[in-house]
């Protein structure tokens, strides 16, 4: 299933105010340019660029003013990270996207303005051959435990749901289940994915959950929408393989159970990973404004 589309169709004609954070270099620029761009040709929106010494990065501007329905705007900022989620939290924009600013600051100061330890990304992914699915966890230090993993299945069963598809859901793990006894770490992410198999069949009977053991591949075959990696580390490393090595594509990230629209991109990500978080966005903000 086209996921992406499916997405577009419900938020199509919305117009919102998006805040993305730009990169440092000419070819990032150009990147999230691109996808901007790419966007405009069928969907409306007030772009807000957020950078440092943003006012000598002119030689793309006239071309997204001449091509486009819409003027850029541009805010120069030292610190654009904490700047852009300001500007969201004191409700000047609609949603942003981290764009190419750096990681490690931009959560940091997340965190500190929401007041919260901890963060639950959910990206949306497409294989080479064209499966588009949800996955997680993507970030290094996120869902590294049972608990944490059953908020995170829950949040994004919950996005899902609000767009009336189907959930299908596989659950990886370090081992085949034949593998017990083998490794201690590998055990204990087996167990944890056969309890959380478990637990999500009590409370919703009719979800279709299995545990696919350590076959992503099997998860792919059987046309599993949302996918759970079984750690942090594993999971950011199945991404990067998949979108940077083997032909895949990414387009975006959203933020799971959060009263704003913030959505995550690499800072070496393709346009479409641009184009389909400013889609990302518009949903979100739909979904919030319903």
């Amino acid at each position: 299933m086209d996921l992406l589309n499916t997405i577009r169709k419900i938020a199509k004609d919305r117009i919102i105010k998006v805040g993305i954070g730009i990169g440092k270099t000419r070819s990032q620029y150009r990147t999230i340019i691109e996808g901007i761009i790419n966007y405009l040709t069928y969907n409306q929106a007030e772009i807000f660029l957020f950078g440092m010494d943003i006012e000598k990065k002119d030689f793309l501007n006239e071309e997204i003013n001449t091509r486009s329905r819409f003027k850029l705007n541009f805010v120069n900022s030292q610190k654009p990270e904490s700047e852009m989620i300001d500007y969201l939290l004191n409700h000047k924009l609609d949603a942003i996207i981290r764009g190419g600013l750096s990681s490690n600051k931009f959560l940091e100061y997340l965190k500190k303005s929401l007041n919260m330890d901890e963060i639950n990304r959910l990206a949306l992914l497409e294989t080479v051959n064209g499966h588009q699915f949800f996955f997680g966890p993507v970030g290094i230090d996120e869902c590294n435990e049972y608990d944490a993993k059953i908020t995170f299945l829950n949040g994004a069963l919950s996005f899902i749901y609000s767009f009336n598809i189907t959930p299908k859901v596989s659950i990886l793990s370090g081992g085949r289940n034949s593998d017990l006894g083998r490794d201690m770490i590998v055990d204990k992410t087996i167990k944890e994915s056969e309890k959380i198999v478990k637990y999500f069949k009590a409370q919703f009977p009719n979800l279709v959950i299995t545990h696919d053991e350590i076959l992503i591949e099997k998860a792919i075959s059987n046309k599993s929408n949302l996918i759970l990696a079984p750690n942090g580390i594993s999971g950011n490393l199945i991404y990067r393989t998949l979108v940077h090595l083997g032909g895949g594509k990414a387009y975006g990230a959203i933020y799971l159970a959060l009263n704003h629209v913030i959505i995550d991109t690499s800072r070496v990500g393709k346009s479409t990973e641009i184009e389909g978080a400013l889609t990302l966005a518009n949903f979100l903000h739909s979904q919030m404004k319903t």
